[in-house]
């Protein structure tokens, strides 16, 4: 069975394509993607991203620890190594069983397969804290897995996400290096679908101004989203650059705009 082509308002970015499938539609994309990362990556975590994640996320977030947190799409959790100091367990899930392990950055886990439709098998607001960098891309029906994450959150938990807000290219077609499905999500689509879930927004920053990663490789430092300097010029070069942010970037001049966004959230509700 063939997915149905993206319709003009989903190429536009006005929305998201995946959204609208059926059960057997998002079958059809689950097992697609399933194992995708695992095998692009061949198993090998994200680079060291401390840097990034405590100038976008960490300084947004409520004060405390966070006894339970939720790791969606967690691959080896290498990205959680700046979250692990205020978490005493991880739940992790994941569908590439090769990244399983027991521990992420020190701290226990558990890690757990996705289910197709994005449901959880956690009863209601027992999560302190949920994350999702660079996963729910991957998924295609990402609003209601936001809901499911409203759910499991108790009232007042934060929710950190970081999602690239490009096309990938054209996602009607094979590309190298990206599995068959992922697309960007566009960030104003994702605000909306934030507030529909039932969160409030606490904070929003751009990253990932192309060719800044390049340039600072040439000069010998290999671990960029791990340097503050680096991260702290990304965000500003992101940040003025913002508003020029498109969906599709055909053009050399629509490229001059940061590549991926954070959302810190709130799950709505009295703490």
């Amino acid at each position: 069975m063939m997915l149905p082509p993206p319709t003009p308002d989903e190429l536009s970015g006005r929305a998201l394509y995946g959204e609208a499938l059926d059960e057997a539609g998002i079958a059809q994309w689950f097992t697609s993607e399933e194992k995708g990362y695992f095998e692009i990556a061949g198993g090998i975590g994200e680079n060291p991203t401390v840097a990034i994640h405590r100038h976008h996320a960490l300084r947004h977030l409520p004060p405390g620890r966070f006894p339970t947190a939720l790791a969606l799409g967690a691959a080896d959790g290498g990205e959680y190594a700046a979250f692990a100091p205020l978490v005493d367990r991880f739940i992790a899930v994941e569908p590439g069983r090769g990244f399983w392990r027991e521990r992420i950055a020190g701290v226990p886990a558990e890690y757990r397969m996705p289910t197709m439709l994005g449901t959880l098998d956690l009863a209601d607001g027992v999560l302190d804290l949920a994350c999702a960098f660079g996963v729910l891309h991957h998924i295609p029906n990402v609003s209601s897995v936001l809901r499911e994450l409203a759910r499991v959150l108790k009232p007042g938990a934060p929710l950190v996400l970081r999602e690239p807000i490009v096309s990938l290219g054209d996602f009607r077609r094979p590309r190298p290096g990206l599995t068959a499905h992922e697309r960007g999500i566009p960030h104003a689509l994702m605000d909306r679908m934030l507030q529909d879930a039932g969160f409030n927004l606490r904070h929003k920053s751009f990253a990932g101004f192309p060719g800044l990663q390049q340039v600072i490789r040439r000069i010998g430092i290999t671990d960029p989203w791990d340097n503050p300097g680096f991260v702290a010029a990304d965000a500003l070069a992101s940040r003025l650059t913002a508003w020029n942010a498109r969906y599709w970037r055909p053009r050399l001049w629509d490229k001059a705009a940061p590549t991926m966004a954070y959302w810190v959230a709130q799950r709505a509700g009295i703490a």
